[in-house]
């Protein structure tokens, strides 16, 4: 089982905990699958087991995204404060979107990236395991990139801003490894109106693999407390 429960702010939903040990655990069963040669009579056997599991998922009350970021207190208080002071606590980057396919520990497709802080610099680290290959021996471009967008993201709530990607280029300056600690690193580099500049770069044990430059659009936080108050109240409806 995970740490789940030291980990989780207390405002979260009392079923967290599970839904993080039940994603964490097929992850490992996912990379399991990619890295090794499995016997085709168990391939049948996790088959059947998981569209019985599937099935009666499914069969469950769905969830709605809004009402789960607006149980959260600090994103409530965000929203109705219009900022973002508040959502990083204790040096740590709080989790605020748990099913992120990125860093949500939450979502069975989540790639593992975690998120901390370090002074006016937001730090993403991951170990990327055997689904996230490209080519042989090296992570995938492509889940690089999500990365480091991720760690900007991570970004804004030390900034105070909240924003959206307008544009993200990456030079790939060597692989990135498997199976290693890696870190990614994003920092402010000006502002220009609703405009900010990012940079940010990832290094492994061999050094920097990718840099990074980005531009985010900031929005307002106030002007989203209306919006996700209806989309609240239509979720509740019957």
């Amino acid at each position: 089982m995970t740490d789940a429960t030291a980990a989780t702010p207390p405002d979260d939903h009392s079923d967290l905990p599970a839904r993080i040990d039940a994603a964490a655990m097929l992850r490992r069963l996912s990379h399991g699958l990619v890295s090794h040669r499995v016997g085709v009579s168990l391939l049948h056997q996790i088959a059947q087991i998981a569209e019985g599991f599937a099935t009666e998922v499914e069969e469950q009350p769905r969830r709605s995204r809004v009402l789960d970021l607006m149980g959260s207190a600090r994103i409530r208080s965000a929203v109705e404060s219009g900022s973002t002071e508040g959502v990083v606590d204790d040096g740590a980057f709080i989790d605020l979107f748990h099913d992120s396919p990125i860093s949500g520990l939450a979502n069975p497709l989540s790639v593992g990236l975690r998120i901390s802080h370090d002074g006016d610099q937001a730090v993403g680290t991951v170990t990327l395991a055997a689904g996230w290959e490209g080519a042989p021996g090296r992570s995938h471009g492509g889940v690089v990139a999500a990365c480091i967008d991720e760690t900007f993201g991570g970004l804004l709530p030390l900034i105070g801003a909240m924003a959206f990607t307008g544009k993200l280029a990456l030079t790939y300056r060597a692989p990135c490894p498997m199976d290693v600690p890696i870190e990614f690193r994003a920092w402010l580099v000006e502002r220009q109106g609703r405009r900010l500049h990012l940079a940010a770069t990832g290094t492994g044990p061999d050094g920097v693999f990718v840099e990074s430059s980005a531009v985010f659009i900031t929005v307002d936080v106030a002007k989203m407390s209306g919006l996700l108050d209806i989309e609240s109240n239509s979720a509740g409806e019957p």
